[in-house]
This record gives structure tokens, sequence and C-alpha cells, in this order.
């Protein structure tokens, strides 16, 4: 089977690679450059070409990469704290949710998990983002515009806790500083058996948010720190090295049951 690669043009985002520590998302546009301490590259020299290829810079060279969610977190701007991918990938694992579905979450930030949701579920999917502050939204939906995700995510100004739009959700994701005082409001828009999943950073707010679960209809409750450690691979060298993410905060997951259904 022969592959059709199509090849790069005018507004795909393109993900420049020089090195571990230069990598620079970019939106191609006619007659705009991109400058680094490696040199410089024409966005124009980039149409046509294909993902994969390697161009030549002023101090060696640059790959041209299709971007993946994992650029998202090194490359676009975060003007406060984010989902890490280890944390985003199991939500998305844990929540069982697929391409398709409808997901709520609540406290859009910097739209890292936002874009990451979208990502995932496709172009049938939808993601409804609630947060009470306007400049945070328009941060995120710069960085889904970035990547062409824009129209996979609808943003809302308003406070969860006053209520969810939506009905018959596959998931609802929190991440917010008192999300038990959400929990009922989440269980009203999810549909039977639909999954909550809560990020909190501290261990003080597990115990308020799972109790708070328990009480309103959820089952199958977890709490759960996730650590990734990365290794330094040279010769003979083998180890795993001094700085990265450990801690992020714990993640709540639990599942929705019909509350007296039972015989």
């Amino acid at each position: 089977m022969r592959f059709i690669h199509v090849p790069i043009q005018e507004g795909d985002p393109v993900t420049i690679w020089i090195d571990n520590k230069r990598a620079f998302l970019i939106k191609v546009k006619k007659g705009k450059r991109l400058d680094t301490d490696k040199g410089y590259i024409i966005h124009d020299q980039l149409i046509g070409k294909e993902y994969g290829e390697i161009i030549k810079i002023s101090k060696g060279e640059a790959y041209l990469l299709k971007p993946t969610p994992m650029d998202i977190y090194t490359t676009l701007p975060r003007p406060s704290q984010v989902v890490y991918p280890k944390d985003a990938s199991y939500i998305i694992y844990a929540s069982g949710i697929q391409p398709g579905d409808t997901v709520v979450e609540a406290g859009t930030g910097s739209g890292f998990l936002t874009i990451t949701l979208a990502y995932f579920l496709g172009p049938n999917g939808k993601v409804i983002s609630y947060d009470v502050r306007e400049d945070m939204q328009n941060k995120a939906k710069q960085n889904a515009l970035m990547l062409n995700l824009l129209d996979r995510i609808e943003f809302k100004i308003k406070d969860i806790r006053q209520g969810i739009d939506e009905k018959e959700v596959s998931a609802v994701i929190l991440d917010m500083p008192d999300p038990w005082n959400a929990v009922s409001k989440a269980y009203e828009a999810l549909k039977p058996s639909g999954s909550l999943i809560v990020f909190v950073p501290t261990v003080n707010q597990i115990e308020k948010t799972v109790l708070q679960m328990r009480n309103e209809g959820f089952i199958d409750i977890h709490a759960e720190e996730l650590i990734l450690r990365e290794y330094q691979v040279k010769e003979n060298a083998v180890r795993p090295k001094n700085i990265g993410v450990m801690h992020t905060g714990y993640l709540i997951r639990g599942r929705k049951y019909i509350k007296g259904t039972s015989l």
C-alpha cells in the first residue's frame, strides 16, 4: 500500500526541532520567520516540505515535525499551572472517553488539558470548557488556534458550581480549588456510568472531594498520584536525570451510578 504524504501548507502547525533544548511550535504563514540562536527559518521555505524532513540552518540542521500533544507542553505559553502529560494521558485512559464523545471540564487555565482532550476526541468530539476568568480563556483560545483545534472546543465563562448546561456527557473533569462544591453538578451532567475525574494539588483536598463523591452517587472511587522519571542515556552511563517533573498533583476518579435503582 502506498501512503500519500500531504505537504506542509500555509496555516499548518509545525514543530521545528533543533535539539532537546530548542523546539519551536509555529503556524506557517507566508512572510514570517522564526529567529533562533542557531539561525533563522523563513516560513515560506517550509511550504511544500513534508513532515519529517530536515532543513539547513546557519548553525546546523532543523527537523520539521508534525506537532503532538507533548509539544504543547514544551513550546506553548503557560501563564498558569498546567496539567502535565503524565496526568492528562491517565485522565483520558481512566475516564473511558473515546473519539466523538462530549467532555466537560472546569478550570480552563492555559488550555493544555483542553487541547489534549480536543486532540484525542477528534473532529466529531467536543470539549466544553468552563472558567470564571476570561483572560485565561483568551490565552487558551490562542493556544488551541495554534494547533487548529479551536472548532472542537466550546469556551464558557461561567462558575460551574452554579450548574452545567450540558447533559448526558461522557466525562466531567474538574481542576479547581474546591471541586467538592461542583460534584453534585457533575453528577447531574453525566450520563449513567460516566466518569468524574478531579485534579487537586494538595492532600487536604482529596478527603473533602472523595467524601462528597460518595454522598452524591459515585462508586469505584480512587485517589492516586503518578510519578514519572526520565533517564539520561549515554554510553556506559545510563541513570535517572537529576531534575524533572515528579509530584504535580493528585487524581481522584469515580463513576456515576443511578441512585434508587436497587431491587
